[in-house]
């Protein structure tokens, strides 16, 4: 037992510096997934660059999706880590958890973007975001259960409504993953739902406020 606390439990932390070293990842994110796009270079004429511009755009789509995608886990990122009293060893790690799967998209994303509607960007992809919604699922149910670092005016059962609203992100992110073998464009459907869900959700309802069972989807 000594062993376990020793490695995830060392006492209440302070979570600015997490916050800060969050945003900062996920910065980098954004600007990395802008990179992959390539301006055209070398054409002689207006028709030369119109067929180079129709040719982006399946990378301006895929990282249109993608910027979304790493926006809508910034926006439940902040307001988890604002439902929160503190952070301890344990969140750390799955924290510097949810940031790996968040770094990984610039790369299936510019797959996708190089070969779009085949199966295996889409499936890379899908599995990335599923990966990417199952850790922060996990940094949520430590918090609430196994860490209990909520803040006191939350309830168990708003903890409880929170987790099962963060397993709808992973649940249609497994079924983009298979989807993409089956039939690709279903696969890009549905990550475009799950950024629907987030906002079609009303704003007053991303307050910490509410607590945390109705901040996002995820």
């Amino acid at each position: 037992m000594s062993r376990k606390r020793s490695l995830f439990r060392t006492g209440p932390l302070d979570s600015s510096r997490v916050e800060a070293f969050s945003d900062g990842v996920l910065a980098v994110v954004i600007t990395l997934l802008v990179l992959e796009v390539k301006l055209p270079t070398g054409l002689r004429s207006e028709a030369e660059l119109w067929q180079a511009i129709e040719g982006l755009l399946p990378a301006l789509a895929a990282w249109v999706v993608s910027f979304m995608f790493v926006l809508t886990f910034w926006v439940s990122h902040h307001y988890f880590f604002s439902s929160l009293k503190h952070v301890d060893r344990g969140l750390l790690w799955l924290n510097g958890l949810f940031l790996l799967t968040v770094a990984l998209i610039p790369f299936p994303t510019a797959l996708v973007g190089q070969y779009p509607g085949m199966t295996p960007p889409l499936a890379f992809l899908s599995a990335v975001m599923l990966l990417t919604s199952l850790s922060f699922l996990c940094m949520r149910f430590y918090a609430s259960f196994n860490g209990q670092l909520l803040k006191d005016r939350l309830s168990k059962a708003q903890a409880k409504e929170a987790i099962l609203q963060s397993m709808i992100a992973p649940a249609l992110y497994a079924i983009a993953t298979a989807m993409a073998f089956a039939w690709p464009p279903g696969s890009i459907l549905i990550q475009v739902g799950v950024l629907l869900l987030f906002f079609l959700r009303s704003p007053s309802n991303h307050g910490p406020k509410t607590g945390l069972g109705k901040e996002t989807p995820r």
